[in-house]
């Protein structure tokens, strides 16, 4: 066999090994949901009670959750305004410790 051929056939047992592999995952997947089928959600009259309440309660807390939405906002505002302000800083520092120690390593 030439080189050529003895590649052209380790890439052939390649393939065959990864997509045989796919095909095992795929059948072992397809067995675990045939056998743990997904459980169906029954309503009840109880979570249509506390959906009622709960729209009830909404307009009241709007007001709250809109200011904790706004003061969420202006806190991730402020640290990306941080951040982007020391994108360069570890650049101008230099190496680091482990950088500075495997140097002096290969010296030795």
């Amino acid at each position: 066999m030439s080189d050529i051929q003895t590649g052209l056939m380790i890439s052939l047992v390649g393939l065959l090994i990864t997509f045989t592999a796919l095909l095992i995952f795929i059948g072992v997947m397809v067995l675990l949901q045939r056998l743990f089928p997904v459980k169906k959600v029954k309503k009840t009259e109880a979570a249509e009670e506390v959906i009622e309440t709960k729209a009830v309660e909404a307009p009241a807390k709007e007001a709250a959750k809109a200011e904790e939405i706004a003061a969420a906002l202006a806190a991730v505002t402020y640290l990306r305004a941080q951040r982007a302000g020391q994108l360069g800083t570890s650049l101008l520092s230099g190496p680091g410790p482990y950088r500075v120690l495997k140097m002096v390593d290969r010296r030795k």
